[in-house]
């Protein structure tokens, strides 16, 4: 794993994009809240962090969303992610959040998952998947 721009980077993924794309979804603290059109950038529900779990951040202080990107328009693929803070504050229409940095932590937590997760899908692949005719 590197690191840039305050994010971790995965290198030299070489699995299917479907498998990395799987495996990103998997990680992502309560789920997806959008992906790109490219199906190569993602982000995750809003959530706090209590008692060492990802709850529903529900007008809260502060909240934390993922986002993660699948670098690369073939393999090997690269995964760079990080887990971005924002603080809540008074705005001129109602309460607006804010970016507050990224938390590094937390952003290990994810990638740590996210290489979990593609091990594990490694490891459960069908034979079919690795045929190769030559």
């Amino acid at each position: 794993m590197g690191c840039t721009h305050g994010g971790i980077r995965i290198t030299d993924l070489d699995v299917p994009l479907v498998d990395l794309q799987k495996a990103v979804v998997d990680s992502l603290p309560l789920g997806k809240r959008e992906v790109s059109i490219n199906g190569r950038e993602f982000f995750s529900e809003y959530f706090v962090v209590v008692q060492n779990r990802a709850r529903p951040a529900t007008k809260l202080g502060t909240r934390y969303y993922a986002h993660v990107y699948v670098l690369g328009d073939r393999r090997p693929y690269i995964v760079e992610g990080l887990v971005r803070k924002e603080v809540r504050e008074k705005g001129a229409v109602g309460p607006e959040y804010s970016d507050a940095g990224i938390d590094q932590r937390l952003t290990k937590v994810l990638m740590r998952k996210i290489k979990g997760n593609l091990s594990k899908r490694r490891e459960d692949r069908n034979i079919i998947d690795d045929f190769r005719v030559f």
